[in-house]
């Protein structure tokens, strides 16, 4: 039913090209750990053992005919313009970033969105919004019917929204590779240099918490307007630690980027899923069916694999969110 070996290129998409900085954590506070995250599990590693460049991978070549039983399943107003107007985002690699133009996602979703896209016979007319909260208000204002981008799945949230969940976000400290600053934990953060991006959600009174516990200063706090920039600055120095998802060190590593990561599981987990309004059981069963049948035929399975992220793997579900420690906010 698909291909692995294809080199058709990434969903094509109306899109500005744009970072993101993403909200990853949760508030759980359960001890901590000193064992570096192993970021290229399931991925292919270059014979140096670092993960193959994951920017220059072919995306999967789905060939699935319509199904008519999730076609049925979809809202009249869908199957008359055969279109479904999605948000998305190009910031959250290898979940989705740009490709060789701005028309161009790839990444895990592209791929999952395709095989979507054929088994229920209709079109994913998706634009950029650079932001959960931009994506959220256009579904307020009906401008959308679905975000495809990986919002978290929070107990506040689900009083709104329905999500479709298919990934867990695990948070880690991210270090320059070699780990110069010595940090094995949270609380060899304390008193140390930390970047944040501005806006983003913030871990750095979960980190406070710590260094209060046992009696050390707080990490001092450099802004930055986003998260190549956060980065650069790790990278030369000028910062000697940053949080991300471990997601991102699949990433980071395949472009051959000097980073590691630490565990931090006082920072939590956060469920990720694609999201729509409440009330739109059609749609949202729709594209679920469609999911669960990539899932019993194997394409969501390597789809996951492909990008690195197969133990970030969930459901897919609906409203599974309280799987993970970030939940309750």
């Amino acid at each position: 039913m698909y291909s692995s070996t294809s080199l058709a290129p990434g969903v094509r998409r109306r899109l500005a090209l744009g970072l993101v900085s993403v909200a990853l954590a949760g508030l759980t506070a359960c001890g901590s750990a000193e064992t570096s995250v192993n970021a290229g599990a399931g991925n292919a590693a270059t014979p140096s053992g670092q993960p193959a460049n994951l920017a220059g991978q072919a995306q999967l070549a789905p060939g699935y005919e319509a199904d008519p039983e999730l076609r049925a399943k979809l809202p009249k107003s869908v199957l008359d313009s055969g279109l479904v107007r999605t948000a998305t985002s190009v910031g959250l690699p290898p979940i989705n970033f740009p490709g060789e133009g701005t028309d161009e996602v790839k990444g895990l979703n592209a791929d999952l969105i395709l095989a979507v896209e054929q088994l229920l016979g209709v079109k994913f007319e998706s634009e950029n919004y650079p932001s959960t909260a931009a994506q959220l208000l256009a579904l307020d204002s009906k401008r959308i019917d679905l975000t495809t981008s990986t919002n978290g799945d929070t107990k506040e949230r689900e009083a709104k929204y329905d999500f479709i969940d298919t990934l867990l976000s695990r948070n880690v400290l991210m270090v320059k590779k070699g780990n110069p600053a010595g940090i094995k934990s949270a609380a060899d953060v304390c008193g140390k240099k930390f970047g944040e991006v501005k806006g983003s959600f913030s871990v750095l009174a979960i980190l406070q918490g710590v260094c209060q516990q046992a009696g050390t200063e707080n990490p001092v706090l450099s802004s930055f307007e986003d998260i190549p920039s956060m980065q650069l600055a790790l990278i030369s120095g000028r910062i000697d630690s940053y949080v991300g998802s471990d997601f991102n060190v699949v990433w980071d590593q395949s472009q051959g980027k000097p980073v590691d990561a630490v565990q931090l599981p006082e920072a939590g987990t956060l469920v990720l899923g694609w999201t729509l309004p409440k009330g739109q059981d059609g749609l949202r069963d729709a594209v679920l069916g469609a999911l669960q049948k990539l899932q019993a035929d194997g394409y969501y399975d390597k789809a996951f694999e492909r990008w690195g992220v197969s133990g970030n793997k969930l459901g897919p579900d609906v409203n599974i969110g309280d799987q993970g420690t970030g939940f309750a906010g």
